[in-house]
């Protein structure tokens, strides 16, 4: 019940009760929340402060309201680890889901173009662009970015439906040894806001990594653009392979 003798304003008392009761299964995700009127009896409050709490939940994406219908658990979002070094194959495959890759750009061996981030600028290096579906719905945008003399001859290889991981491994025999990555949020331009069907002004998760191979810094620089709606991104820290 809420204490009206303190000073936690009883809207906050009233969502944090509501997050307990989802965070342990009372409240089923896709399930209907008890009506504010009700909340509002029960707990001796206005609907007003009532709304104050259910705004709470929206904004810690636990509910949704629906116009008409009334407010509902939201399934929980996933956690994937995507930027741990084991790559972005493996952490879908890790939690059993389906994932697609698809190249956008091929590989070529080319002057990159991309921006004073990028340790490969004004240098030649091997470049592909591959677009990640997870369950049918487009999620990650990736641009490759490889060191020409440690992955020689890869232009002549099936990257299509490969782990890149895998490839390094069993091709070149390599193994990173650590690797850097930043993060920022950023917008799309209209051809990749169309890649993940997402709206031009929509932000985005952008990673950038360096990944470094014995005796070779920056082996592998990649370009990350993470769409967030469908699934929360974390980080495990070490692993073994890159994709």
């Amino acid at each position: 019940m809420l204490n009206h003798q303190s000073p936690v304003p009883l809207y906050h008392q009233l969502a944090e009760i509501l997050t307990a009761a989802i965070e342990s299964g009372e409240f089923a995700p896709g399930t209907k929340i008890i009506p504010e009127i009700t909340l509002a009896a029960t707990h001796g409050i206005g609907r007003p402060t009532v709304r104050q709490a259910i705004d709470v939940l929206v904004k810690k994406g636990l509910v949704q309201r629906k116009r008409g219908s009334g407010t509902f658990v939201v399934e929980p979002q996933r956690q994937v680890n995507l930027f741990s070094l084991a790559g972005t194959s493996s952490a879908f495959q890790q939690l059993g889901i389906a994932a697609e890759k698809r190249i956008i750009n091929p590989i070529s061996l080319a002057e990159v173009i991309d921006g004073p981030e990028n340790p490969f600028q004004g240098k030649e290096a091997y470049q592909f662009s591959r677009l990640t579906l997870a369950e049918q719905a487009p999620v990650l945008i990736e641009d490759f970015f490889l060191h020409k003399t440690l992955f020689s001859g890869i232009e002549t290889m099936v990257i299509t439906g490969t782990s890149l991981a895998r490839l390094v491994a069993d091709r070149f025999y390599l193994k990173p040894v650590n690797g850097r990555q930043t993060f920022k949020i950023v917008t799309l331009d209209l051809s990749q806001a169309k890649l993940l069907g997402l709206g031009g002004k929509d932000p985005v998760l952008e990673v950038r990594r360096s990944i470094h191979f014995p005796g070779v810094e920056n082996g592998v620089y990649s370009k990350i653009l993470c769409r967030t709606d469908k699934f929360s991104f974390s980080q495990t820290l070490g692993g073994h392979s890159n994709d």
